[in-house]
């Protein structure tokens, strides 16, 4: 291996990368000006385009609930814990799909709190729900 005074020598390519003053090796530092300018150009919340009224929040509280759990297990009992497209039975492998979109159900039956959520029949029904290893679920959410 070579001494550390022959691996940074002059003209060798992995000294070029740590000469002083070079931005690849230190980055692009903010000042005071530059840092609050991109923090006002940021928005949050109901002022960014990609706003959806707060639902995510909701659908993270229904996918946390007991009841969300229990319909979860139904499907996977049901299906014997395999995967249904392809066979898969490996244990943290597998994936509860909605066959009737989840978030599309949400929508459809204008479901605004947690309350609303746990008495529709629609999202809790295992006739809607599917048993898929995560490769399978991936390919078909796409």
């Amino acid at each position: 291996m070579p001494s550390e005074k022959t691996q940074f020598k002059k003209g060798n390519k992995l000294g070029k990368k740590f000469k002083k003053g070079n931005k690849v090796a230190l980055g692009k530092r903010w000042n005071q000006k530059s840092k609050r300018f991109w923090i006002s150009c940021q928005k949050f919340g109901a002022e960014n385009p990609a706003w959806k009224g707060g639902i995510s929040d909701l659908i993270q509280r229904i996918r946390r609930s007991f009841k969300y759990r229990q319909w979860r297990s139904d499907v996977f009992t049901r299906d014997d814990f395999t995967c249904q497209e392809c066979g898969d039975n490996k244990g943290g492998n597998l994936e509860a799909h909605h066959i009737d979109s989840f978030v599309e159900i949400i929508r459809r039956n204008k479901i605004k709190t947690i309350e609303q959520a746990l008495d529709c029949e629609e999202l809790w029904n295992i006739n809607n729900g599917l048993t898929l290893c995560k490769k399978c679920h991936r390919l078909i959410r796409a």
